[in-house]
């Protein structure tokens, strides 16, 4: 099974010096960006900058390993209002969290709608022993997509199982009209495709792996004395 974790000096993000005994508890966290636009999303947890350069629009971090408990997270973009809130890091336990957009419902005094909130939706990691994908759109409302040869008609946060999928590349169509697509040479594993689109109608899509993520050996030893391997993410193109 694939160990897929970022290069994180614990003396930089986890606050602890290297060397040191680290704590015994660990979660594991990986964040997609699915905002469609063309600034990067800075992301703060525990008040440590996650990414120095911003994550960009249809990416993801990789996952990261986390000192379990509950953390503060922030999140802030050029032109839209900041949000901040708390996500919490369970032991052993590997979660992807999605950066979206929500429509405002309310209305200016000139009738304009307010600009869409940002928010964050956590999901579950899983197993499978060759390849899985599940599809879950962010969108609001009713939408009608199609996978390579599936229709679907998804509601917000609808999961959806993609039968007979390889690891294959595919078209992402909402409505008739292309919106992204997968490369294909996926390797074997368990994947989430998420989807998400803005106020302006512009879509966003990443597909990322999920697998249950485990502690590598050189954290269960000395974590200064080996390093972890690089990373690096899948996103689809819009």
């Amino acid at each position: 099974m694939k160990n897929l974790f970022r290069n994180i000096a614990f003396s930089a993000f986890l606050g602890l010096p290297l060397g040191a005994q680290e704590p015994e508890k660990f979660g594991f966290l990986n964040i997609v960006n699915l905002i469609p636009h063309e600034k990067s999303c800075d992301i703060e947890i525990g008040g440590k900058q996650l990414v120095p350069a911003g994550l960009k629009s249809g990416t993801d971090t990789g996952w990261f390993v986390v000192p379990a408990g509950k953390k503060s997270i922030s999140i802030s973009l050029t032109d839209l209002d900041g949000a901040s809130g708390e996500i919490e890091l369970i032991d052993n336990v590997s979660s992807l969290v999605a950066i979206y957009l929500q429509p405002d419902p309310r209305r200016k005094t000139d009738g304009k709608p307010f600009p869409p909130k940002i928010r964050i939706k956590s999901f579950s990691a899983y197993d499978t022993k060759a390849f899985g994908l599940k599809f879950v759109s962010l969108c609001p409302k009713d939408n009608r997509f199609q996978i390579g040869p599936h229709k679907l008609d998804l509601k917000q946060f609808q999961s959806e199982d993609i039968p007979n999928w390889t690891g294959g590349g595919f078209e992402i169509l909402h409505n008739g009209k292309s919106v992204g697509n997968v490369p294909g040479n996926q390797e074997k594993g368990s994947y989430y495709l998420l989807v998400a689109t803005d106020h302006q109608g512009k879509f966003a899509s990443v597909i990322t792996n999920c697998d249950k993520q485990q502690l590598p050996p050189w954290m269960k030893k000395d974590p200064s004395k080996a390093a972890p391997p690089a990373v690096k993410s899948t996103p689809s193109q819009p």
